[in-house]
């Protein structure tokens, strides 16, 4: 048996991982969704095999008859271990991980976790690859047998993000106040401090109260701007609207924020021969951030996670968007996503200011002066509701 190091630990949507990877060898299948994230009826992918890549070694877990099939072999050696499992385990170890997820905080499993060192799985993570789960199938649109790579999102627990905020992902607006005016910030950003709605209610009194205009800068972050630009050159641009209308409207709620924005057109696109351009890219914003876009890693849309996205919902239930379901799935993030406004790190006792020691230094919502020129920032994080 090959000695791995071994990591046992994680939260769960990183356990949600290893309890699909455990499900599917214990069912063979893996339902394809509506847009709704219901099965479709006797619309599935066989499962044959899945591939796993460890720290030394590259496993193969077989499905064969009434056992899984373990072929273990030495990335470095070429030497090759072989062994197999009832698949009754396989069903057993995914129930008694989800029963704990469901009804416990424990980050270890320890019962499962010594399972996993058994079948020679030494991460509850895939160490080889940005997709979740590699998956040997057959295509039940064609009998074609292929290997796809999935990304998986897990309802367990708590609402998957879609898009994580960090500090690069703010958004820089200059904050231009009519001719003659001149704002305090010290004491606009304490006059509204407080603990909930302090973005918008800033938002409000810059441009109801002050009647300041708000125009997009930039994004904080370089390689994020590229990113976008490289989904759809308008996409920074489209994507600062949107932010705004989130706080001036008062809704996080992603399609009723695009709605708004194709009522207003700010970017003039003519969507009456065209139809829901706004509605368009922002679906491909969501899609690309589900099969692999990150903020800080450059991204030319190639997806690592080939077969599409595998979605855990809430009662352990699997199933999934494959490529072939495109549009289906974008349509699906389109009406499941919201805005997130992670914490501010602004410190309570000065306003305006940052929090020492804050963990999270993402630094937005509030009021500051640059080179004789008003700015605020926003920050983008996406959430499935």
């Amino acid at each position: 048996m090959v000695t791995q190091k071994e990591t046992y630990s994680g939260n769960k949507g990183e356990w949600s991982e290893i309890y699909v990877f455990l499900r599917l060898l214990d069912t063979g299948r893996l339902n394809v969704a509506d847009d709704d994230l219901r099965a479709i009826p006797d619309e599935f992918y066989k499962i044959l095999e899945i591939i796993r890549k460890e720290t030394s070694t590259t496993n193969f877990y077989v499905r064969k008859d009434d056992t899984v099939s373990i072929r273990v072999t030495n990335d470095e050696s070429g030497e090759v271990e072989t062994f197999s499992f009832p698949i009754a385990v396989f069903a057993q170890k995914a129930d008694e991980l989800l029963n704990q997820m469901l009804t416990t905080t424990d980050k270890k499993h320890q019962s499962v976790a010594d399972f996993l060192k058994e079948i020679q799985v030494s991460s509850i993570k895939d160490v080889g690859h940005k997709r979740d789960i590699s998956i040997k199938i057959e295509d039940f649109h064609n009998g074609m047998t292929q290997e796809l790579g999935f990304s998986i999102k897990s309802f367990i627990g708590a609402n998957s993000t879609l898009f994580n905020a960090g500090p690069g992902t703010n958004f820089i607006y200059r904050v231009i106040p009519p001719a003659g005016v001149s704002i305090d910030c010290d004491a606009f950003n304490a006059e509204t401090y407080c603990d909930n709605g302090k973005i918008a209610g800033r938002f409000a009194k810059l441009t109801n109260e002050l009647k300041c205009r708000i125009i997009f800068e930039g994004v904080q972050s370089k390689c994020l701007d590229q990113n976008l630009k490289a989904i759809d050159f308008s996409l920074p641009q489209l994507l600062a609207q949107l932010l705004q209308i989130r706080f001036l409207e008062n809704t996080a709620d992603l399609k009723r924020c695009t709605e708004i924005l194709t009522e207003q057109n700010p970017l003039g696109f003519d969507t009456k021969t065209h139809g829901p351009v706004y509605e368009y890219k922002v679906k491909r914003f969501l899609q690309d951030c589900a099969m692999g876009m990150t903020p800080e890693k450059p991204w030319l849309g190639l997806y690592d996670a080939t077969g599409g996205q595998i979605i855990v919902k809430e009662d352990g239930e699997i199933v999934c968007y494959h490529i072939y379901e495109l549009n289906r799935f974008m349509e699906y993030l389109f009406k499941s996503t919201k805005f997130e406004s992670p914490s501010t790190s602004e410190d309570k006792e000065h306003p305006g200011y940052p929090r020492k020691n804050a963990k999270k230094k993402f630094f937005y919502g509030w009021l500051y002066q640059e080179a004789g020129e008003y700015h605020i920032k926003l920050n983008l994080q996406v959430r499935f509701k």
